[in-house]
């Protein structure tokens, strides 16, 4: 999802960047001093929500709930798409001095996004489920 929000970004001449954003936001809290390693906390933040949501759907695939595949992890990924929509748009509204960035085109990418990293999630849940098997 990572890699894919940053080739979109370049493509678009856009910040979709969900790391840098966190940053940003990170970086105009109130008392925040300049040394504070807001670029680490962003991509903390960033691939701590990921770990979150791919437990979520391994324990949807692994209770055998949902089957494991591309089109169900399009559908799991633009479902934690719009979760995380929620989130960033709650983000937003709360934060006392919110970078001026125009949200929609922000909000589509992130269902996007999701969706791709619902796929690949998926993808690699067959792929290690299918070693382990075979063992």
């Amino acid at each position: 999802m990572t890699i894919f929000s940053y080739l979109v970004s370049e493509a678009e001449n856009k910040n979709f960047r969900e790391p840098d954003v966190l940053s940003e936001l990170i970086e105009r809290l109130p008392g925040k001093k300049s040394n504070d390693p807001a670029q680490i906390g962003g991509w903390l933040a960033h691939y701590a929500v990921g770990i979150v949501f791919v437990a979520c759907f391994n324990e949807l695939w692994k209770r055998k709930l949902v089957t494991p595949s591309v089109t169900s992890g399009a559908l799991l990924g633009a479902a934690s798409g719009l979760a995380g929509v929620a989130a960033w748009k709650g983000s937003f509204v709360a934060h006392p001095n919110p970078p001026a960035k125009n949200l929609k085109p922000f909000f589509g990418h992130l269902v996007l996004a999701h969706a791709v990293f619902g796929i690949f999630s998926s993808i690699t849940y067959k792929l290690i489920t299918k070693k382990e098997i075979t063992r």
